[in-house]
């Protein structure tokens, strides 16, 4: 190739240009913005009816948080001739994510947390409960400035993994007390019902329930919540 020659591809222009980029971002898809969010907290199936009840509350008073990532494990394939590569072998779904919780006086998002970590245990005797006891699902939804659910994702066998010590000073008189939670779970999938993928086997044969009273069960008027919705969603999935 001789030296100042141009080079050569098979479409010579950019595919956008920066202006017609940002016009996008105008449009009514916008920006996502991080304060515009919604999380439901849904404890263990076998929690007190009082701790339901609490769970919207809580659910709400709810500051920040994190979206959990997804990872690709995997394998140099090194039994190939020339460069190596990568192959996945599994697949992880990140770390614990935080959430941060604004305190009402009496502590109650605290004691709510409390109250679902010792379904973990038993505070006399120290023997550990049954997993499937203690674990919860969350949902996390993005909004838009029309508050409609753009994106959203559902955590799997979650419970409250750690509580945060809380921080108290005699400085700190106009501000609000926190509550930070880390949630564990195993997995997360998407709540888009465009991207979900088929249900592996049919409801009533992985519950062993009734296809009739499943029917009659969903066939039944939609409540005035929408979070006790997610509760009764919440059930079915168990």
């Amino acid at each position: 190739m001789a030296l100042g020659s141009a080079a050569k591809f098979l479409e010579e222009k950019a595919f956008a240009k920066l202006n017609n980029a940002l016009s996008g971002f105008h449009s009514d898809e916008g920006y996502a913005i991080p304060n515009r969010f919604e999380v439901l907290i849904l404890p263990p199936r076998g929690a007190s009816a009082s701790m339901m009840g609490e769970a919207r509350e809580v659910s709400l008073r709810c500051e920040s948080l994190t979206i959990p990532g997804r990872n690709l494990t995997t394998l140099t394939d090194s039994n190939i001739y020339g460069p190596t590569r990568e192959i996945v072998d599994g697949v992880t779904y990140a770390e614990d994510i935080e959430m941060v919780f604004q305190s009402s006086g009496g502590l109650d998002e605290r004691v709510f947390f409390e109250s679902w970590q010792e379904l973990t245990f038993n505070p006399r005797t120290w023997n550990i409960g049954y997993y499937n006891d203690y674990i919860g699902t969350v949902e996390i939804y993005m909004l838009d400035r029309q508050d409609t659910k753009r994106y959203g994702v559902k955590l799997w066998e979650a419970f409250p993994k750690t509580i945060t010590g809380t921080e108290l000073s005699q400085a700190s008189n106009n501000e609000i007390v926190k509550t930070s939670v880390s949630f564990s779970f195993r997995y997360w999938e998407t709540l888009d019902l465009n991207r979900q993928p088929p249900k592996r086997n049919d409801l009533a044969e992985e519950t062993g329930k009734n296809t009739a009273e499943i029917t009659n069960k969903r066939n039944q008027p939609a409540t005035v919540s929408l979070y006790d919705a997610a509760v009764a969603r919440h059930e079915d999935d168990w």
